[in-house]
């Protein structure tokens, strides 16, 4: 059994890594949709429009709201794996963009409470595909040695969209016109979409997806493509990357790769508990509900409406300089130490912020309410550092590559199922047990410390075909070696060498 080893010094690939920030505006997209609606449900324009303060249900209503979305994300994310496997990741993009757009459009035009219901839905749909296709598009395009940084741009542009939404819907609370105080924010989420769907076609398709096709010369030229280097001009490394990627494919189709293999071949369903638990109990830490509900959490601790949304537009900004150095430190330290770090952190967080909670909202101590922001704002530092992009990294690069699209959305659709069980009761459950809630949170991250540390095994360096051996599975690879001259020499060049 032979494995693939490919120099960790080859330089990363200018044209591969500008694909890859280019995707992000599928992350942002995610981001920016999902986090629109808590500014929304802050605006007395829109809650008044849409009748959610005079309706005896409104606490249902809002709830369902958060619900349906993730329920769209949700059938969204379970749909891209047919979609990326039958058309292609870019085409599977393109059509994922065509639904947000659509979807965005219909939320800004709105005209009940019905309709706007109908177009979180389809918006939806259209995120549970982008947020599962983008990670693994940029899994299959990365450099292993550099895969942890560039596909965990996707959980820090993800956090840059949360962060847009929020700002916008801040800024445009100040706009007197009531209608455009909320159509145009929403009216935004089209702007990324709209980008990305122009420029798919003119960046490579996935060239693992293209040898699943028997499109072996167009899967060649895009890895020499993605891997071209000045100082190699015999493309020695693109052409050992393919070797192993072919010579894997063809071992892959003696396997099974059909949705009930995956619950039926061991180290399939050792790799669908993991990558599902892990975007599953990163959700269980409350993110989400703490994004979604902010200022109904603000107001509880004594804040006004403008105070409300000022704090929750801080929150999810201070993600982001703590998502990217996840992403910088990934490759280094490893996805499963940091999520472990992550789950710990954030845990210790929500031990702060329930207890200051509690005690601020029973009491009214002032110091208690200080600190309860405090712990709020440290659990998305706590969450962004350790376990937002590397669940993502994490949940696509561990599926073998025929089964790639597939399992990476069982991985992901952990999140919104998480999402989806926490968020739709959150309404009611602030509204009666307050503070006790974010005992749930509290419990669940206990559990994901324990689950990390048990079962969690390390894929970090590993080519995406070398990951296999790790679930015990076969690795059909020559065992390829690249090597570099040392960069002061006059005559810098690839040496291949590779072991029978």
């Amino acid at each position: 059994m032979s494995t693939t080893s490919l120099s960790q010094k080859e330089s990363r690939n200018i044209f591969a890594t500008l694909t890859i920030v280019f995707a992000t505006l599928g992350s942002i997209t995610y981001g920016y949709c999902s986090c629109i609606i808590a500014t929304m449900l802050s605006q007395t324009s829109f809650t008044g429009y849409m009748g959610l303060q005079r309706a005896t249900n409104a606490t249902q209503l809002s709830g369902a709201i958060n619900a349906l979305y993730q329920v769209g994300a949700l059938f969204g994310t379970l749909s891209s794996g047919y979609t990326s496997d039958r058309f292609g990741r870019r085409k599977a993009i393109f059509l994922a963009c065509i639904m947000v757009i659509i979807g965005g459009g219909l939320q800004a035009g709105s005209v009940h409470v019905a309709m706007f219901m109908a177009a979180r839905f389809i918006t939806g749909i259209g995120i549970g595909n982008l947020v599962t296709l983008i990670p693994t598009w940029q899994a299959e395009l990365s450099n292993p040695h550099s895969r942890g940084l560039l596909v965990g741009l996707h959980g820090t542009f993800i956090l840059v969209g949360y962060s847009s939404a929020s700002w916008i819907g801040f800024g445009f609370s100040y706009v007197t016109n009531s209608h455009v105080q909320w159509r145009i924010p929403l009216l935004f989420q089209v702007i990324p979409p709209l980008i990305l769907a122009s420029g798919i076609f003119f960046v490579p398709e996935s060239p693992r997806w293209l040898l699943q096709q028997g499109r072996e010369a167009e899967a060649l030229a895009v890895c020499k493509k993605i891997r071209r280097d000045s100082s190699a001009p015999d493309d020695g490394y693109a052409i050992a990357e393919f070797s192993s990627m072919k010579a894997q494919y063809q071992y892959d189709l003696t396997m099974p790769s059909s949705w009930a293999s995956i619950f039926s071949v061991r180290s399939y369903r050792r790799r669908a508990f993991i990558g599902f638990s892990c975007l599953f109990l990163a959700q269980c830490t409350g993110t989400q509900v703490i994004n979604n509900y902010g200022p109904t959490i603000y107001a509880s601790l004594g804040f006004n409406a403008k105070e409300q949304q000022l704090l929750a537009a801080g929150w999810i900004t201070a993600g982001i300089p703590a998502n990217f150095i996840s992403a910088l430190l990934m490759d280094k330290t490893g996805r499963v130490r940091m999520m472990q770090f992550g789950f710990l952190a954030t845990g210790i967080a929500l031990l702060g912020t329930t207890t200051s909670v509690a005690v601020g909202t029973s009491t009214g101590n002032t110091a208690a309410l200080k600190a309860a922001v405090f712990f709020i704002y440290l659990h998305i530092a706590t969450y962004g550092s350790g376990l937002d992009a590397p669940t993502y990294v994490y949940g696509t690069e561990i599926w073998p590559n025929h089964l790639r699209a597939k399992g990476a959305a069982i991985s992901i659709s952990g999140l919104f199922v998480g999402a989806l069980i926490l968020l739709m009761g959150a309404s009611t459950a602030f509204a009666t047990i307050g503070w006790k809630y974010y005992l749930v949170f509290l419990v669940m991250t206990v559990i994901a410390v324990v689950v990390s540390l048990l079962f969690y095994v390390e894929v970090n360096g590993l080519s995406l075909e070398q990951t296999a051996k790790v679930f015990g599975d076969h690795v059909e690879v020559p065992e390829v070696h690249v090597y570099k001259e040392d960069s002061n020499s006059s005559n810098s060049q690839s040496d291949i060498v590779t072991k029978a």
